[in-house]
């Protein structure tokens, strides 16, 4: 099967996506629709391996889906400045910092909670005390 004619089972091998997922993708519009092959079956392409790999590593990264939207709109664009994708990148990296920010905070706490624990019945169990106050 060529890369012009794939069907959503391969499109999802080769990209490591579920079909779901892909099905997804194509409802919300950030896949374009595919073609239509004989008895209806949909054939992907190139073009639907590349932007699928594209949102996909998007996701990875945690952007959203409105941010993959608007970045998917900038890649249609070509010839456009890249400074609200950058922007728009150093936003999404704030909120990461912020998000890790946070994780370290629970991280400390959990280790002082762990700390205090000496072990012993459930009735006098440092851990459930603390997370009951």
């Amino acid at each position: 099967m060529t890369q012009s004619h794939l069907r959503i089972g391969e499109l999802a091998r080769r990209t490591g996506v579920r079909i779901s997922t892909i099905r997804y993708y194509g409802e919300v519009g950030l896949l374009p629709e595919a073609g239509r092959g004989f008895g209806g079956q949909r054939h992907y392409g190139a073009s639907h391996v590349q932007r699928l790999t594209f949102i996909k590593r998007c996701r990875q990264l945690g952007f959203s889906q409105d941010n993959v939207r608007t970045l998917l709109a900038r890649t249609d664009q070509s010839d456009a400045s890249c400074e609200d994708v950058a922007q728009l990148a150093e936003k999404h990296l704030e909120t990461v910092r912020d998000k890790l920010a946070d994780l370290q905070a629970m991280e400390k706490s959990l280790e002082g909670i762990i700390h205090a624990c000496q072990g012993g019945r459930i009735k006098d169990c440092r851990i459930i005390e603390a997370l009951a106050n």
